[in-house]
Parts: C-alpha cells; sequence; structure tokens
C-alpha cells in the first residue's frame, strides 16, 4: 500500500513527477474521470480518506505513474 495519507500529499508527489502544472491538471482529470476523486479539489470527506488514497494511486499506478 502508499505511504500517502492525503490526497494533497498525492498531488504534490504526482506535480512533480509530471513537472508541470499542465501535465498535473491532465492527469488529474483522467484520474477523476476513472476513480471519482478530484485531486485538484478534493471533497473534504475523501481529503483523507484511505479509500480514496488507495483508489487514486491505484489508479496512478496503472497510468504508469510511480509516485
Amino acid at each position: 500500500m502508499s505511504s500517502f495519507r492525503a490526497l494533497d500529499q498525492v498531488a504534490s508527489a504526482l506535480l512533480s513527477s509530471v513537472g508541470s502544472e499542465v501535465s498535473f491538471r491532465s492527469v488529474s482529470t483522467r484520474v477523476l474521470l476513472r476513480t471519482g476523486v478530484n485531486l485538484r479539489m478534493p471533497k473534504p470527506t475523501q481529503a483523507s480518506d484511505p479509500v480514496a488514497i488507495g483508489k487514486v494511486v491505484s489508479a496512478l499506478t496503472d497510468m504508469g505513474y510511480q509516485l
């Protein structure tokens, strides 16, 4: 499992990985469509939810992003 405790940590790691805000937005939109979790503006109920974090990390891994 991942070591992330909040979606903002996942978002920061993804932004560092992709290197630009434009790329981050594109990938986060794909994550939203796959998981229902918005990395840019997460719902308060999802922000620290381990299930939501797991879905996002799994989707990113499936898309080739190892954070």
